[in-house]
């Protein structure tokens, strides 16, 4: 995920789909999230960590 938004890759939310950069907010990490994670319990710190890491 963090390769992607790296190399400029836009994701269903990305509202610039033109922008040299893709900026890595709590929606951009919830869709890029979508479909390979659960939304279980531990969901909520799994995106703060990925906040984290991008920083």
């Amino acid at each position: 995920m963090l390769d992607e938004v790296d190399t400029g890759w836009p994701s269903a939310v990305t509202e610039d789909l033109a922008a040299d950069d893709v900026q890595l907010d709590r929606a951009e990490i919830r869709e890029r999230m979508s479909g390979a994670l659960c939304r279980c319990g531990a969901y909520a710190g799994i995106v703060a960590a990925i906040e984290a890491a991008a920083r």
